[in-house]
């Protein structure tokens, strides 16, 4: 059973350089590839891995700091692949979060500056998705017709949140809300990293999903994100909208998102039964 996905990438209009990155089933953006708009898409066989990163530290800083977390999650994706259960995955995953920081760590050092890097990625394998983030690079999954955030956001204000300070809807609007409690890149003596694990979904539960970064959400509003991603015939349509959404409010920040349409777990073969039955999922058909 195949996995489809689409990917999309932009500057946006207020930044001199792109400092996103992604990872899709081995694809990654090459230094390249930031300087014009970012498009990819493309079929994938389980097991496979997606993620978007989302660099801080100035342009150059930043676009190094997220080029190296694919890279290296491109090295580890091989043992990410090989895993059996849920352990094994989980063990795979926090080996590439602690190469992915100490690179970024090392590199710090050697420039005398501060970068970093957020991190979202899922692992498909199994039946079984597998959801992982750093920061506030964002997890989405339409079920049964509405769109969950499914990762959590390790800022200031939501930690606030947490705490019972503010409210989570006073979050969305805090002047915290973009300050990172947790990210790739923060050295080994000032804390221990390791990507926080969302509940494993069921491909059946979880048919489309969407990794961004806050690029997008900042600049689209989650109705919006649900009608596009309820909406768009295939991953390229939704991500395709999606970023052009962002862009049509301001696009005050690089955007990325990555789009993908999962097989459902109950054992439906071949294209047909699966488009059958996501559209009937998707479009009430």
């Amino acid at each position: 059973m195949k996995i489809l996905y689409a990917a999309r990438s932009h500057t946006g209009y207020v930044r001199r350089g792109n400092e996103d990155n992604l990872y899709c089933d081995g694809v990654t953006m090459t230094p390249e590839a930031r300087e014009t708009p970012f498009s990819v898409d493309g079929e994938a066989e389980p097991p496979c891995v997606f993620a978007v990163f989302d660099g801080m530290g100035g342009e150059s800083e930043g676009e190094f700091a997220s080029l190296a977390a694919a890279l290296v999650l491109a090295e580890h994706t091989p043992m990410i692949r090989s895993a059996s259960s849920k352990v094994e995955v989980d063990s795979a995953v926090q080996s590439f979060v602690r190469e992915a920081n100490g690179v970024i760590c090392d590199a710090m050092r050697a420039r005398s500056v501060r970068m970093g890097t957020t991190a979202a990625l899922i692992i498909a394998a199994g039946g079984t998705v597998y959801p992982y983030s750093l920061g506030d690079s964002r997890i989405y999954a339409m079920m049964e017709g509405k769109l969950s955030q499914i990762s959590e956001d390790h800022t200031l204000s939501m930690q606030k949140a947490r705490m019972g300070i503010i409210t989570e809807e006073e979050a969305r609007m805090d002047r915290d809300r973009n300050k990172l409690t947790l990210h790739l890149g923060i050295f080994e003596d000032e804390m221990t990293i390791e990507a926080s694990a969302a509940a494993p979904l069921t491909a059946g539960r979880a048919c489309r999903m969407m990794l961004c970064s806050d690029g997008l959400t900042d600049m689209v509003a989650n109705e919006r994100m649900e009608e596009i991603m309820r909406g768009a015939r295939s991953p390229d349509d939704a991500a395709g909208l999606l970023v052009a959404s962002a862009l049509e409010n301001g696009g005050r920040d690089n955007v990325t998102c990555v789009v993908l349409d999962l097989p459902f777990a109950d054992g439906a073969q071949g294209s047909e039964g699966f488009f059958h039955k996501l559209r009937r999922y998707l479009f009430c058909e």
